[in-house]
């Protein structure tokens, strides 16, 4: 390195370069003249020693320098954003960005009622909702692209903070008339070809390891609503969370089994990491996921009354 220091508005610009993969692109989004632009990325370019960035026709992308440059950069970024949002937050109501990762399941049952009351009571926050798997969610913590995330809870790790929000019930699922009414046992379930996405087979494989014969899919696919039509139009059956089927259950199309003679259930948490202090916005938010979620709860949602 040549330096003693970057140029943190070069840094910036890098990384929208870098996230949107064109230099034309972020010139466009930053409201800068392209060729300024291209001088602020050849100076840091200069001030590393290292190419970052290769241009061609169609964009850029990134050396390996570039890339792990990007890393560090989003991560500097986000953490100065989180430092003027908390002194700003201080000072006045809270606001600012602030990143929710919900696991697909979930999503439609929070995601509503969150946006509402956040525009409604506290206008200044920034609230940005992503969806994914735990793994993802997890690491999406860790690497600051996230605030918090509501995911099925996973084992303790230094790494997070995990609270428990409520326990859910796991549901078989068949058209209706396709099986006569009442439990499943596991060794049904086990030999029974089920369509299922990689988020839940990944939960019931957990969940069953220490309770008998793991499940046999004949189709993965990640589109829950997919599944649940062809669900309904007999095509096959699944395994999925009470909380999202009460729509196809009211309907008369389907039919929901317990599983196993308690029935299945899998935890879902609150997750924030252990290292970065939670902003005001990222508590008032987090507050009100507990919340929704105590709410949903108390209204049998979830059914998560323990059974036998």
């Amino acid at each position: 390195m040549r330096g003693t220091s970057l140029d943190f508005r070069a840094l910036n610009y890098f990384a929208k370069i870098a996230e949107l993969g064109s230099i034309t692109r972020a010139a466009q989004h930053l409201n800068v003249a392209q060729p300024a632009l291209s001088r602020q990325v050849r100076q840091l370019e200069d001030e590393l020693g290292a190419q970052l960035l290769i241009r061609e026709s169609r964009g850029i992308h990134l050396t390996d320098q570039g890339r792990e440059l990007f890393e560090h950069a989003r991560t500097i970024l986000r953490e100065v954003q989180r430092a003027k949002d908390a002194v700003r937050g201080s000072a006045g109501s809270p606001g600012g960005a602030m990143a929710l990762g919900l696991v697909p399941t979930i999503c439609t049952q929070v995601a509503p009622t969150l946006v509402s009351t956040l525009r409604s009571d506290y206008p200044r926050i920034d609230l940005t909702i992503s969806e994914g798997f735990t793994q993802p969610l997890m690491d999406w913590l860790d690497e600051g692209r996230l605030d918090l995330a509501v995911l099925t809870e996973p084992a303790p790790t230094r790494r997070l903070v995990i609270e428990h929000l409520v326990s859910e019930e796991m549901m078989f699922v068949t058209a209706r008339g396709l099986r006569k009414k009442g439990p499943i046992s596991f060794d049904e379930l086990a030999t029974t070809p089920l369509i299922m996405s990689l988020g839940i087979r990944t939960i019931i494989d957990n969940l069953l390891g220490h309770k008998g014969p793991l499940v046999t899919v004949m189709l993965e696919l990640n589109s829950i609503e997919t599944i649940r039509l062809m669900v309904r139009q007999g095509t096959g059956t699944t395994i999925l969370p009470r909380s999202i089927l009460s729509d196809d259950e009211k309907s008369g199309d389907v039919t929901l089994h317990s599983i196993g003679p308690k029935g299945l259930f899998r935890r879902l948490a609150l997750a924030h990491s252990r290292t970065r202090r939670l902003s005001r916005s990222a508590q008032i938010v987090k507050e009100g996921v507990t919340k929704i979620m105590t709410d949903l709860d108390r209204k049998g949602v979830f059914r998560t009354e323990e059974k036998g």
